[in-house]
């Protein structure tokens, strides 16, 4: 196998997954939890659980950028790292500034009056993060139903990263290299209880603030403030107490502490970037392949006229113009028909096209078809384009061909002419369309994602025929309006019974139109078919009428992929002339 890398988008130093983030929050909340025995509550005090959390937290994938409860208030803000080269530590230890700030205008009411946008972290406290640039907004709009403030992430990061926030997820989120949905920012807000405080946090995934660093050329600045007591003793601080200050190299803060009272830990923590420009450069260059990883395939070199195992990496294949004895890179490898299951069953994810697959946001393979002996095939070349996980996933359903590459595949890919045989599930779906354009008012389109989840079946499987009954049930027949059918019917002077359904119904209209009732019927029938047959195999246990049904469609048709084909047909057929003759009703 040829060596080689396919670095996931996003893939970085730090240790991540979906259960660190409520790791890191139950952290949070259990430090900020006053401990009911005295000797526990005096360590408490001392924030040295508050300085490791946040020493921990700096190598996490995780990485906490907002969090307040009644104890703990911590934010973070990026500043250039010239600005910090080296840092004014006195100027940052005043820092004063929340997510709360925001854009705002300032108007100068004196002899020269003026008026100008003012930005979140000016007056920030410090000259430093006045130069800086703020994470997280808080916002707050008192016209929202329910719930009156939310967050906001500046929105150059969300842009950049192509992050977009999902409701249901409470994140901003973007697709991985696998096309799954990945939280990319997660924001936590849990309501306090009675008279606790309410605990928001908002945690970014470490490795895109890291690229963000480089790209902008600064430096986190985690600015923190951990207040402890007990709140049902506490009434203010004394007089005067003893501040300390210290430096711990990246961390630098200043602490009170009354034993047995109360404490206070404030101060600010530099992060900067474990991520390089090189680094950076490298994850965008497609032309290198060193660091990529290919599989090899059974394959057909017709070159060669032999069959064998072959790498689909650059430089174990080549083209029609060199001049080698290595195979061409259109040797076709062949695959069981299982293998466009996962494909088909997730249609929110997959486009499964006749003659192409693509994963949404990712991933292409430029073309496909299937041979006469039902065997998926396509080329090394396009193989060699999938990510290295997807190519292992078709290399387990490789083998050695049946039969030849398609008819189809052959005109089209080398003799590069059209192929100009009718596929009656494309003209099927052509003909949805032009009815859903035109917007013809006896039937509708119930969701656009039907069209996307009607194909051929691939395999064998009875299940799988009949769930694509079902499919195409939904597509045509389920678009008809039975309340429009029935009123129009009783217009044009015919009396359907109460119990009609709609393809009923549609027979009525055609009656009512001058068909002879063989003829309505005739045209009726394959959409009636389908609908009848997703009753008995697919909508309810089949049992034994089901059985003999699904033995007679082999009998008739050999293959369910034929029996669909031929009813993909009479429904395209059956659609067309329906179209064509309701436009006398308008």
């Amino acid at each position: 196998m040829a060596k080689a890398v396919d670095t996931p988008r996003g893939a970085g130093i730090y240790p991540r997954d979906l259960g660190n983030v409520a790791a890191v929050v139950d952290r949070l909340n259990r430090i900020s939890e006053p401990p009911a025995q005295k000797e526990d509550f005096d360590t408490w005090l001392e924030m040295g659980s508050a300085l490791d959390f946040l020493r921990d937290n700096s190598q996490q994938g995780e990485f906490v950028v907002y969090a307040s409860n009644r104890f703990t208030f911590i934010n973070a803000v990026l500043v250039p790292a010239s600005s910090l080269d080296p840092p004014d530590i006195d100027d940052l230890m005043s820092w004063n500034c929340n997510p709360a700030s925001s854009w705002g205008i300032t108007v100068q009411f004196s002899e020269q009056r003026s008026a100008w946008i003012s930005p979140p972290l000016d007056h920030a406290g410090s000259k430093t993060l006045d130069k800086g640039e703020q994470l997280v907004f808080a916002r707050q709009f008192d016209g929202l139903p329910g719930k009156k403030s939310y967050y906001e992430i500046l929105q150059r990061f969300t842009h950049v990263f192509d992050l977009h926030y999902m409701e249901e997820r409470r994140s901003y989120c973007r697709l991985d290299g696998r096309g799954d949905v990945e939280d990319a920012i997660r924001i936590v807000e849990i309501p306090g209880k009675g008279e606790e405080f309410d605990t928001n946090v908002v945690i970014f995934n470490r490795d895109l603030l890291d690229e963000y660093l480089v790209l902008t050329d600064s430096v986190i600045v985690r600015t923190f403030d951990f207040t402890r007591y007990r709140p049902s003793t506490f009434s203010g601080w004394a007089a005067a107490h003893d501040v300390r200050f210290r430096s711990d190299g990246d961390m630098h803060y200043r602490s009170h502490v009354e034993p047995g009272y109360a404490s206070y830990l404030r101060g600010f923590q530099l992060t900067r970037s474990a991520a390089t420009r090189e680094a950076i450069i490298k994850r965008f260059d497609y032309t290198a392949t060193e660091d990529r990883q290919y599989a090899s395939f059974i394959a057909q070199d017709w070159k060669n006229k032999v069959t064998k195992e072959i790498s689909c990496a650059p430089g174990h294949t080549a083209n029609y113009f060199t001049e080698s004895d290595l195979p061409f890179e259109l040797s076709p490898a062949f695959f069981k028909p299982e293998v466009l299951l996962k494909y088909k069953a997730d249609s929110e994810k997959y486009r499964l096209a006749e003659r192409s697959i693509s994963c949404r946001g990712t991933w292409s393979l430029q073309t496909y078809d299937t041979n006469d002996a039902g065997q998926v095939h396509t080329y090394l070349v396009y193989l060699r384009a999938l990510p290295y996980e997807e190519q292992l996933y078709w290399k387990s359903y490789n083998e050695e061909p049946k039969a030849p590459i398609s008819k189809r595949a052959f005109t089209t890919d080398f003799e590069g002419t059209w192929d100009l045989e009718s596929d009656p599930l494309d003209s099927l779906k052509s003909a949805i369309s032009d009815l859903n354009r035109d917007q013809v008012p006896w039937w509708t389109l119930r969701s656009e994602k039907l069209r996307d989840q009607v194909h051929y079946p691939v395999t064998s499987s009875a299940d799988e025929w009949a769930t694509e009954i079902l499919n195409l049930d939904q597509l045509v027949v389920e678009g008809f309006e039975t309340k429009w059918l029935r009123n129009k019917a009783q217009s044009l002077g015919r009396t359907p019974d109460i119990t009609f359904a709609s393809l009923k119904l549609v027979e009525e209209c055609l009656l009512a139109l001058g068909f002879g009732d063989e003829h309505a019927k005739t045209v009726i029938a394959p959409l009636k078919q389908a609908h009848d047959l997703r009753s008995k195999v697919r909508g309810h246990a089949s049992g034994k009428d089901g059985a003999a049904i699904k033995k007679q469609i082999l009998k008739d048709h050999r293959a369910y992929r034929e029996h669909f084909r031929a009813l993909c047909q009479g429904c395209d057929e059956s659609i067309r002339d329906i179209a064509e003759a309701f436009k006398k009703l308008n």
